[in-house]
């Protein structure tokens, strides 16, 4: 029963996602695609001064929201109230046991969080995080010392969202560095959604020597270095080389690898082709041109 009111609850948010969601944000978004972000961060890294948070940059994402904060959230979006009212007692009425040698113990009421596997779970997580975009645009536009990535600063793109994975761009300088640390600060306090340091980098041009330890003290991230994985494919500031295509010619060797104590027919082997392999190297064509020496490799594969 309550995976079918939850449905319904998404069937109706779906309608209007795509007028809420800012273009920075692709996830569950009717009408955008995973690989915007990657084609559009693509052509920003293909000059200097980044600033970049990497993949999976807040700490359990779901299990952080504060619910106080997503209702607030959904008002500022402008739902109707007996829509919030829905919303909050699928996201209030969530308990859970605790699992101890292979025994269910108890149930107890959470406090916080979105349930993992519920269908309407990242479409809410979806508007948590455009109240994200929203006080980062604020926060930078009434601040005359920051400065916009210089290949950004005509669209003033700021930061690009896929459900938790976050990448922000702005000038290599302390003023704009400390913007972002301040939101950072400011949004983590207001929705319970924190940055993990150890998972986070910030990516500077090599031309980047002023100041650059000072930077990476302010952000208290480690120094990153291109390429980096993003998405499932590596971002790269030039063309994409034979190297940089490891991590797909790895996963499929490991997938085969897999398959090889199998006895399966002719038929079976073509069937698991076309559904596995054939959808990971077509995720990786849909992004970059696959150079030559790569369709060779995967061929003989």
């Amino acid at each position: 029963m309550y995976k079918t009111i939850s449905k319904l609850i998404v069937n109706r948010m779906q309608q209007v996602l795509d007028l809420l969601i800012d273009h920075s944000q692709n996830a569950f978004v009717p009408g955008c695609n995973i690989s915007d972000n990657i084609l559009l961060a693509q052509e920003l890294l293909a000059g200097y001064n980044q600033l970049r948070l990497p993949p999976r940059c807040t700490i359990k994402a779901y299990d952080s929201v504060e619910w106080d904060f997503l209702l607030e959230a959904l008002k500022l979006f402008n739902f109707p109230t007996r829509f919030i009212g829905w919303i909050e007692q699928c996201v209030s009425t969530a308990t859970f046991s605790v699992s101890l040698n292979g025994s269910i113990y108890g149930f107890f009421p959470g406090a916080r969080g979105l349930r993992q596997g519920d269908p309407m779970s990242p479409y809410l997580f979806v508007l948590v995080m455009e109240t994200w975009n929203s006080l980062l645009r604020y926060r930078v536009l009434n601040n005359h010392l920051f400065q916009f990535h210089w290949k950004s600063s005509e669209q003033r793109i700021l930061s690009l969202c896929f459900a938790d994975d976050v990448l922000l761009f702005c000038r290599a300088d302390i003023d704009s560095i400390q913007v972002i640390k301040d939101t950072l600060s400011e949004f983590a306090v207001l929705s319970g959604l924190k940055v993990n340091p150890q998972k986070s980098q910030i990516i500077l041009s090599k031309a980047v020597q002023q100041d650059k330890q000072q930077m990476i003290d302010v952000l208290g991230f480690q120094e990153g270095f291109l390429p980096v994985r993003y998405l499932g494919v590596p971002l790269i500031s030039s063309r994409l080389k034979i190297a940089d295509c490891k991590p797909l010619i790895d996963k499929l060797d490991s997938r085969i690898a897999g398959w090889s104590h199998l006895n399966l027919s002719f038929a079976g082997r073509a069937q698991l082709i076309q559904s596995v392999l054939s959808t990971l190297h077509s995720y990786w064509a849909s992004v970059f041109i696959l150079p030559k020496g790569i369709i060779k490799i995967l061929k003989q594969n």
